[in-house]
């Protein structure tokens, strides 16, 4: 079922839909479905093919790594919360998950999967620009935030 436009301006504060109109934003709308997932619930698992981006529009998501040492090891490494995104990877490269996502309480998100959003940047090469720089932000704002954590982890190491 495709999310309402009304419902997507709820989470339009995310990086990815700030600079839409109201027309692109119907164009998302239509292309997007909604999604449920109850707490515990996965979204999606580390290491499988990416096929959609999640706009979270309520509760909150874990996004948990495993270890490479040691596969029953997992780590926590952000809480994903409404008018955010995850899964945003899928629709820049289709490449393998880099974490997996768990529900931490009930959440509505919305989902734009690869081949709806395929055809819409295809349709539209606007949009899909706009939809490219979005996500180009919020790429950006992750690296300053792992920057700063591997700075953190760093000084405290060899200080």
């Amino acid at each position: 079922m495709a999310m309402s436009v009304a419902s997507l301006q709820r989470v339009r504060s995310s990086p990815l839909l700030e600079e839409l109109d109201d027309t692109e934003l119907e164009m998302v709308a239509a292309a997007m479905e909604s999604v449920t997932f109850p707490k515990g619930e996965s979204l999606f698992e580390q290491d499988t093919e990416g096929q959609a981006l999640y706009l979270i529009a309520s509760g909150q998501v874990g996004v948990v790594r495993r270890s490479v040492k040691d596969k029953a090891r997992e780590r926590l490494l952000a809480v994903v919360g409404p008018g955010e995104c995850i899964g945003e990877m899928a629709l820049a490269d289709g490449g393998p998950r880099s974490a997996s996502v768990v529900a931490l309480e009930d959440v509505e998100a919305l989902a734009l999967c690869l081949d709806p959003y395929k055809a819409m940047r295809d349709a539209n090469p606007r949009l899909a620009i706009k939809m490219q720089l979005g996500i180009f932000r919020l790429l950006s704002k992750r690296l300053r935030q792992i920057n700063k954590s591997l700075e953190i982890v760093h000084y405290w190491m060899f200080a």
